[in-house]
């Protein structure tokens, strides 16, 4: 069954307060690199898999359309590398996989959009989200642009609270198309 998902595009106007860093210690933030392109997407279908972005965006719920998603988003002229980084649980610890994935594009001389930030069920409330947007958002700013967007389903009331609590409000709510498929929501 097909259906439009209401979503949120916010923005955040730049410079702007930078949170802090609150990620626990045990936590790795490794910049792009081509080489990391596989485990960025296995933190993305780890993030999305299970979750409603995933019937918004079908490539999500699939690892190869993951993998497909990532090459495509670095292979763009407007990717910016800086802004794109990789959360990984510190070597030594238990679980040395993939905890997020933020990505960077200019959208405009001066505009920035963050792609599919995505936690892993099992690391959010760690403050990996926020320390990938911070981030983000520092290499946004040092590339000269004065506003960066993104885009929320409205459900995603979590992913919301997060985004307001680092200067992000709404400014457009947008429709978009997609299949009705079986998810479940990581609690």
């Amino acid at each position: 069954m097909s259906v439009f998902f209401k979503r949120y595009r916010m923005r955040v106007e730049l410079p702007c307060r930078i949170p802090e860093r609150t990620a626990s210690d045990d936590v790795a933030f490794l910049p792009w690199h081509p080489k990391l392109l596989g485990m960025h997407a296995l933190a993305k279908w780890e993030s999305f898999r299970n979750e409603m972005d995933g019937s918004v965006f079908p490539c999500l719920a699939d690892r190869e359309g993951c993998r497909q998603l990532m090459r495509d988003i670095a292979g763009k002229n407007a990717f910016v590398p800086e802004a794109t980084w990789l959360a990984v649980d510190r070597p030594g610890t238990e679980w040395e996989s993939p905890l997020g994935t933020i990505q960077g594009l200019l959208t405009g001389p001066t505009q920035g959009a963050i792609q599919n930030i995505g936690v892993v069920p099992m690391a959010r409330g760690r403050g990996v989200g926020r320390e990938l947007i911070r981030r983000s958002l520092l290499a946004f700013h040092a590339a000269g642009c004065r506003s960066v967007t993104l885009e929320v389903t409205v459900h995603n009331l979590a992913a919301i609270h997060l985004y307001h609590s680092v200067g992000f409000v709404r400014c457009e709510t947008v429709f978009k198309y997609g299949l009705v498929q079986s998810f479940h929501s990581a609690s």
